[in-house]
């Protein structure tokens, strides 16, 4: 579906199209930003793998807390910047050691940089898709709801029930689900936000790109198995 915009004050959609490329510009910025904050401290971290295992679930509890205030906190200026870059180094944190251990199993080694190269690849190859036709993928709102929270279920579930089939078939899910988010997420930015929500879109995009990267790494280890 084609976008036709309406006339709404501030919405990148409807301003000048040297606006929108800046503010389009604006917000891959802060999100390539976050990246390598992301990659920075995965760097490091991964330097000191043994010593960062303890302070996994720590820095797990801490993602989650700062993700869910940011969530709130997304239109909030300066602040929400701030949550985005801590956010970004806390799954560095998080990453780094792990990546780390495990390229140092046979079985697994290397799988970290395929699951960088395909994350990189589908995020990309999606969002330029979204940009260069300009159709609107909002309406998948709804549907990407629902399945994120049938995914959360099912997190729980296959902790109780955990087989090689249901964790495939659960990581593939998960990576068809922020594929939409990634088509949703780029068609809001360029459609429906205002000029002052660089930071919100990404938020967004950054959310969908490491969710993506996890649910890619999770399916490659399970076919590695």
């Amino acid at each position: 579906m084609n976008y036709q915009p309406q006339y709404m004050p501030g919405v990148v959609a409807y301003a000048p199209a040297d606006v929108r490329a800046a503010f389009i510009r604006k917000v891959y910025h802060l999100f390539f930003v976050s990246i390598l904050v992301t990659v920075g401290v995965g760097y490091f971290t991964g330097q000191i793998a043994r010593t960062m295992l303890p302070l996994l679930i720590p820095l797990l509890i801490a993602g989650l807390v700062v993700g869910l205030i940011m969530g709130f906190a997304r239109n909030t200026s300066g602040v929400n910047l701030a949550l985005l870059m801590l956010y970004a180094a806390i799954q560095g944190a998080i990453a780094g050691p792990i990546l780390t251990i495990l390229n140092a199993i046979p079985q697994y080694e290397g799988v970290g940089l395929q699951a960088a190269v395909l994350t990189v690849a589908v995020f990309g190859g999606l969002s330029l898709y979204v940009l260069n036709t300009k159709r609107d993928f909002s309406y998948l709102g709804g549907f990407l709801f629902v399945a994120i929270i049938a995914l959360l279920v099912g997190g729980i579930v296959l902790f109780f029930f955990r087989t090689p089939m249901l964790n495939m078939i659960y990581a593939a899910a998960g990576v068809l689900i922020f594929s939409g988010f990634i088509l949703y997420d780029t068609s809001v930015i360029q459609q429906k936000l205002h000029q002052d929500q660089a930071v919100a879109g990404a938020i967004s995009l950054y959310l969908d790109f490491i969710g993506l990267f996890w649910f890619i790494l999770r399916l490659l280890m399970s076919l590695r198995r």
